[in-house]
């Protein structure tokens, strides 16, 4: 029987959250056959070095977010909000709804809900929430109700407050697709404030050690996804 296609969507606050915690686990997808998506709150334009332009940083940003997303068949859409100022509103809520509605994603991965970062805490509360709008027929949009599963918690160095690895994702097969992607994005190799590349790729080693797995990416899930059932074992 011929495997039905998913769209794996990946929602992060800035550009790069997204890549760098699950764009693993998102080329392992576009490899075994699926189509994948990363959406971003904010173009992370205040991760801007002192001698860069802030302006040209956000479109560099952005496009290198598309760069990346196109390198594992998939887009990325940037919704513009300023970085550091997520707002914790209706409003984007509903943007991110729409976007789910338009794209009609099957899983959604995104922030976990603590963290040391403000704007991750906003984007795990909004994406809860678009998720719970997006399915619902009482409510009205441009495009008609869409269900997707999650969210999908993805580990972060940011967010490791009370974040317990619940799925482990064997991204092996992604793994050298996700090593080119991920240098597109400054970020990744030029930070002067922390060394992403190489703590998610020894990440991603040490989580797949616990698998008997070269390669693996770990999620967590809210509760009411934690309630598995068994006849017996």
């Amino acid at each position: 029987m011929e495997r039905k296609q998913k769209h794996i969507m990946a929602i992060g606050a800035h550009i790069g959250d997204a890549e760098l915690t699950c764009g693993k686990t998102l080329a392992k997808h576009y490899k075994i056959g699926d189509k994948i998506s990363t959406v971003a709150i904010t173009a992370g334009e205040k991760g801007c070095p002192p001698h860069m332009d802030i302006d040209e940083f956000e479109k560099m940003n952005i496009e290198s977010a598309k760069t990346f997303a196109s390198m594992l068949g998939g887009e990325s859409i940037c919704l513009g909000y300023r970085d550091g100022f997520v707002p914790d509103n209706e409003e984007v809520r509903f943007k991110v709804a729409d976007v789910i509605r338009e794209k009609k994603p099957d899983v959604i991965l995104t922030h976990w809900v603590k963290s040391i970062h403000k704007d991750h805490i906003a984007t795990s509360k909004i994406v809860n929430d678009a998720i719970f709008y997006a399915a619902q027929p009482f409510i009205e949009r441009e495009n008609p109700p869409h269900f997707a599963s999650g969210p999908y918690y993805a580990e972060n160095w940011e967010d490791e407050d009370c974040f317990n690895p619940y799925i482990y994702v064997d991204v092996t097969e992604g793994y050298e697709l996700w090593t080119e992607a991920i240098q597109k994005l400054w970020l990744s190799t030029n930070s002067p404030w922390f060394k992403y590349l190489e703590y998610y790729d020894g990440l991603s080693t040490s989580r797949g050690r616990l698998i008997k797995k070269k390669r693996a990416e770990c999620f967590d899930v809210p509760a009411h996804m934690k309630k598995l059932v068994k006849e017996s074992f």
